[in-house]
C-alpha cells in the first residue's frame, strides 16, 4: 500500500511540473502560436488645428498623413493618431472652443494656425501648462508659450506681391487689395510688406489706393472689390494677399479683361494654389499667384511632434521658414509644382 502511495505522489509531482513548465511562453515557446506576445504600440495623438476648412487647408493636411505613413515605417513600435480639424465656423471663439476639446481629450501636442494671435495666446498657454507641445503654423502668436512657429515669412509674402506688381506694371503699380482676417498676425505682417514695397517705389509710380478685409468669396465680395474700382479709377493693379482670389479673378472675367499674361498696364497679382486660382492663372484672369508649400505646415508639424514626445527632441529653431514660389503662365502648367496634387 505504502509502495502504491509513493508512486501515486510521484506521478501527481511530475504533472505539476509538466502544468508550470506550460505558463507564460518561456524560450520554449510555450505560448499557442509560439514565442512572446506581440509588444504593445505606444499610442500617440496629435492634432493639426486649421483656421477654416477647405480645399486649401485639405492641401496642409495632405503634409501630415504623408509624414505619419512614413513614421509607421521609421518607428512601427508605436501607433499614431493624426486629427486635422477645424471649427465649422470662422472665428477666434469658435477655433478656442476646438483648442479646449483637443485638451481635454487628452491629445499629447498640437500644431495650430491661429485665427487671432493675441486672442488664442491664453488657450495655447492653457493646452501648454496641461502638458501638451504646441507649434504653431501660417500665422504666429508669438507672445504665447508655443514652441515654435511652422510657415512663410508673411511680412517677406506681402513684399513679394508687391515687388512682382512694381516690376510688371509700366508707370508703377496703384494697388486695390483683397485683404486677409485683419485680427491675423500673418495678415498684418503681409500689409506690411506690401506697403513698405510700394511707399520704397513711390518715385516710380507705385502706390496703394485702398484696401478691405475679410473678403473671401461671393457675391459680396465681388461687389466689394468692384466698388474699390469705383472709387479710384486710375488703378491698375488688383492685388489680393490671402483667400479670396477667386473674388478678384471674377471681376477680371466679367470685364473680359482677358490680357494678363501681355498686357503690362494692369496686372492681378493673387495668392496661393486653391483650384479656382490656379485657373484664372491658366485662363489670364490672373497675372501670377504667389504660391505657399502648406503641405510642409503640417508635415514637418507632424515630425517636431513626434521627435519631440516620443525622442525627446526639440526644434532647435523658434521659425521653421517654408518657401514661396510665383506661378505665372509659364510654369502654371509644370505638374512637379504642386507636390500635394500629386
Amino acid at each position: 500500500m505504502k509502495k502504491l502511495l509513493s508512486v501515486l505522489l510521484i506521478l501527481v509531482l511530475a504533472f505539476s511540473l509538466v502544468a508550470c513548465g506550460n505558463k507564460g511562453g518561456g524560450n520554449d515557446g510555450g505560448n499557442e502560436g509560439g514565442g512572446d506576445k506581440p509588444k504593445e504600440k505606444t499610442k500617440l495623438r496629435f492634432a493639426v488645428i486649421y483656421t477654416a476648412l477647405g480645399d486649401f487647408w485639405d492641401m496642409c493636411g495632405q503634409g501630415g498623413y504623408k509624414r505619419i505613413e512614413e513614421l509607421k515605417t521609421e518607428y512601427p513600435d508605436y501607433e499614431i493618431e493624426l486629427e486635422c480639424t477645424a471649427a465649422a465656423e470662422r472665428g477666434l471663439d469658435a477655433q478656442i472652443q476646438v483648442v479646449e476639446n483637443i485638451i481635454a481629450l487628452g491629445y499629447q501636442a498640437m500644431t495650430i494656425a491661429a485665427a487671432d494671435a493675441e486672442g488664442l495666446t491664453p488657450v495655447i498657454n492653457q493646452a501648454v501648462d496641461a502638458g501638451m507641445f504646441v507649434l504653431t503654423m501660417d500665422t504666429d502668436c508669438p507672445n504665447s508659450k508655443r514652441t515654435a512657429f511652422v510657415g512663410t515669412h508673411n511680412e517677406n509674402f506681402g513684399r513679394k506681391l508687391a515687388q512682382f506688381a512694381v516690376d510688371w506694371v509700366e508707370g508703377g503699380p496703384k494697388v486695390i487689395l483683397n485683404h486677409g482676417a485683419i485680427a491675423q498676425l500673418g495678415m498684418i505682417q503681409r500689409l506690411k510688406g506690401i506697403t513698405d514695397v510700394l511707399n520704397e517705389n513711390a518715385d516710380k509710380g507705385a502706390e496703394l489706393l485702398d484696401y478691405q478685409s475679410g473678403v473671401s468669396g461671393g457675391p459680396d465680395g465681388q461687389a466689394l472689390c468692384e466698388q474699390m474700382m469705383l472709387s479710384f479709377p486710375n488703378w491698375n493693379t488688383t492685388m489680393c494677399d490671402s483667400a479670396g482670389g477667386s473674388v478678384v479673378a471674377a471681376v477680371w472675367e466679367e470685364n473680359k479683361w482677358f490680357d494678363a499674361a501681355t498686357n503690362h498696364q494692369r496686372c492681378s497679382v493673387l495668392s496661393d494654389d486653391v483650384n479656382q486660382v490656379i485657373n484664372a492663372v491658366k485662363d489670364g484672369l490672373a497675372t501670377c499667384t504667389l504660391v505657399q508649400k502648406q503641405w510642409q505646415w503640417a508635415y514637418y508639424g507632424v515630425d517636431f511632434m513626434f521627435k519631440k514626445i516620443a525622442l525627446g527632441q526639440d526644434p532647435g529653431t523658434d521659425f521653421y521658414e517654408t518657401s514661396t514660389f510665383y506661378v505665372t503662365l509659364d510654369n502654371v502648367y509644370d505638374d512637379d509644382m504642386y507636390p500635394t496634387r500629386g
